[in-house]
């Protein structure tokens, strides 16, 4: 379902490899080296992802990798030197961030990405021009596959979770000052601890902190975490203060489902001019173009958005009972399927007390999390606990239909 997409850093750039969860407390499990007279690669295998940093220095010439709110496990110790790398140092940082640094003879690009098949949390770093990646099957060493390694089936489905808006951008204003960047923060933090607290099911936040996020930096982030699916949260505005009730959107195929949509997107896609973003040069707003695949991903989006549909009526009123379309750049990923949730309209001014109550919030949090839990308990994706346990219910329910015919043909 979901296409694996890995961005390099360059040499003495730094890269910010993954995103923040909402509850996040990592562990380094272990880590591996091997070296040659020109190159070197080490794993590092994490309990999950984090928004990992590379980046290279040079007197004495060396890589090193930041991982945030990350600790070392007991008993991991630094591998010995090797090849063109003469010492890898293990040390703790304020604030909760793990540093590795890898020394070498001479300097050396970096380039780093995240691997390790079904539950795609090693961080694979290559130093030297010949330092490719292996195959992802090949990049565990058997020992450390067998002890840590979840066996197949058994990864969590993750939801790449997107407070919408930000930092310099604060979306829509209530009549009472209420920004929509702040309550949209509040309820995907709710969101993500829900998901989370979910068996099978895993979160990462976009954002988690009041900062401007780029549109398309937003759906980079989502693949890196190898998303199965990305819900961007928002709370619209009118100029009509009576209109209320949630919307679910999803990208549009041919046009808009009501002008209404439309500009509600134009509105989302010019996101990134509030923060300064060169449209010429990142092509926000560029058309979004859709291939088969992306056609595909589009159908699995409106079946996930029509159980949260379903869902937030339990919540409150819904403005739109059918799911809406239209181009929003945030949900372009051609290969995760993605929707864009109006919570509420935060121009109406008892929806704008609602969006602050952090009850309301967390009622919120949990229809959309039970309307995805939902969709993925009868389409669970491959090589996830849902879908193991979808094959179990189903072997059970086939052994019990044949139970009576089994008893029916002994007695004749």
């Amino acid at each position: 379902m979901i296409g694996k997409v890995f961005r390099e850093a360059t040499a003495g750039c730094l890269l910010t490899l993954g995103l923040t969860s909402a509850a996040f407390a990592g562990e380094l499990r272990s880590l591996a080296l091997t070296a040659t007279d020109d190159s070197a690669q080490l794993t590092l295998d994490l309990t999950d992802i984090t928004a990992a940093r590379l980046f290279t220095l040079g007197g004495p010439d060396r890589a090193v990798i930041d991982l945030p709110h990350t600790h070392l496990a007991s008993g991991v110790r630094a591998p010995e030197a090797a090849g063109i790398v003469t010492a890898v140092r293990i040390g703790e940082r304020p604030g909760g961030t793990l540093r590795l640094v890898v020394q070498t003879r001479a300097a050396l690009p970096a380039r780093s990405r995240w691997g390790g098949g079904e539950s795609g949390r090693l961080l694979v770093v290559s130093l030297g021009e010949g330092a490719t990646a292996p195959p992802l099957a090949d990049l565990q060493p058997q020992a450390l596959r067998l002890a840590h390694a979840p066996g197949d089936g058994d990864r969590d489905v993750i939801i790449a979770v997107d407070a919408g808006h930000g930092g310099d951008d604060p979306g829509a204003t209530g009549h009472g000052g209420t920004r929509e960047k702040d309550v949209t923060l509040a309820i995907a933090r709710a969101l993500a601890a829900r998901i989370d607290a979910e068996p099978g099911m895993h979160a990462v936040l976009t954002r988690n902190r009041d900062e401007f996020v780029p549109l398309e930096e937003r759906i980079r982030r989502a693949r890196v975490a190898h998303a199965d699916m990305f819900i961007s949260v928002h709370a619209d505005s009118i100029a009509d203060r009576s209109i209320s009730g949630a919307s679910v959107y999803i990208l549009s195929t041919h046009g808009a489902s009501s002008e209404a949509a439309r500009v509600l997107a134009d509105e989302q896609n010019a996101a990134d001019l509030m923060g300064g973003v060169h449209l010429a040069e990142e092509g926000a707003l560029a058309p979004v173009l859709l291939d088969a695949a992306q056609q595909e991903t589009i159908g699995v989006s409106a079946a996930a958005a029509e159980r949260v549909v379903s869902a937030l009526e339990s919540v409150g009123e819904v403005r739109k009972a059918q799911v809406q379309h239209a181009g929003f750049v945030v949900l372009k990923s051609p290969a995760i399927p993605s929707m864009l949730i109006e919570t509420a309209y935060i121009s109406n001014p008892t929806e704008e007390r609602r969006l602050r109550n952090p009850s309301q919030q967390q009622r919120l949090a949990e229809a959309i999390c039970g309307g995805v839990r939902a969709f993925f308990l009868e389409n669970p994706p491959d090589g996830t606990r849902f879908k193991q346990e979808h094959r179990l219910a189903s072997a059970t329910s086939a052994t019990a239909a044949a139970a009576p015919v089994a008893a029916s043909a002994t007695t004749r």
